[in-house]
């Protein structure tokens, strides 16, 4: 009955559930750290059954009269070796389940992360043949899910790794080129604003690998706040839209930067999206846009 109700606890197989935990959870954390979470719940789910297993191995040694196994060692080390062994063939083990668990699976655990200390160690035909499958079992999961881990990590600071190389290659121009220090802390401000705005995201990278259509579709959706606003675009056709629209880019300038100079060649016309524009003329403010 012990074994039973033990492998009773294999309904832990609804566990799995959590597979449909973790997307509903991808919806507010990032995938990478979903897939870790799902992959660590896996590994200890493989070391919960195979922690059943092994505790069965050792409940039939004794009801086969097998007095040398690892549940009468357990018996020894914790000083209850003067129970009868008659007492275990029929199942009554005087050893807490809660004990016999955790030592299954602190054995199993050690066996399938190669630690393998050895107080708890197979010695039964039993064991042995399980352990063998132990170890291959072990060896495969744990360079499976262990194995992606670096690629994960990897993953959910790529973002943040192409931001530091990108700062690091503005500063080493800055610093080659001698670029003075107020024009230099512009650049600075300007590239690391547009990177928060843009969370390092190739616009015109991502518009390519769209077919012309769903690309056109695209740029009315990302320039839909100049069509709506400006009077110049209520007349405008869906079909003129759609050829303005993949013609438009998105430019973001930083406090005090200049759009046009005085008597500059003018080859583009820009729309304000958000932000405010001031109009100079010999140091002073003409027009507030």
């Amino acid at each position: 009955s012990t074994i039973s109700s033990l492998f009773g606890a294999l309904k832990v197989v609804r566990l799995l559930r959590i597979g449909r935990v973790t997307r509903k959870l991808d919806q507010y954390l990032e995938y990478m750290a979903a897939s870790l979470l799902l992959m660590i719940a896996g590994f200890v789910l493989l070391a919960h059954w195979l922690a059943c297993v092994w505790y069965s191995v050792g409940s039939t040694d004794l009801k086969n009269g097998i007095q040398y196994g690892w549940i009468p060692r357990l018996l020894n080390d914790i000083g209850q070796s003067k129970s009868q062994p008659a007492n275990w063939t029929t199942g009554n083990i005087p050893i807490p389940r809660t004990m016999t668990y955790v030592t299954s699976l602190y054995f199993t655990l050690s066996l399938i992360t190669s630690i393998g200390f050895g107080n708890v160690s197979a010695t039964t035909f039993g064991e042995k043949l399980v352990s063998v499958v132990f170890m291959l079992i072990g060896a495969f999961g744990y360079a499976t899910i262990f194995g992606n881990v670096t690629t994960i990590f990897q993953g959910m600071y790529a973002t943040r790794s192409r931001y530091h190389d990108m700062m690091g290659s503005v500063k080493d121009f800055i610093k080659t080129h001698s670029v003075p220090k107020d024009l230099a802390e512009r650049v600075i401000d300007y590239v690391t604003s547009t990177w928060a705005i843009t969370k390092g995201i190739d616009t015109a990278k991502v518009l390519n690998y769209c077919p012309k259509d769903m690309k056109a579709d695209l740029c009315i959706h990302l320039n839909r706040m100049v069509f709506n606003e400006h009077p110049a675009f209520r007349l405008a056709s869906d079909g003129c839209l759609r050829a303005l629209a993949v013609k438009f880019s998105t430019i973001h300038t930083a406090p005090g930067d200049l759009i046009f100079h005085q008597g500059e060649s003018i080859d583009q016309l820009c729309f304000v999206v958000s932000g405010s524009l001031e109009v100079v003329q010999d140091d002073e403010i003409v027009a507030f846009l």
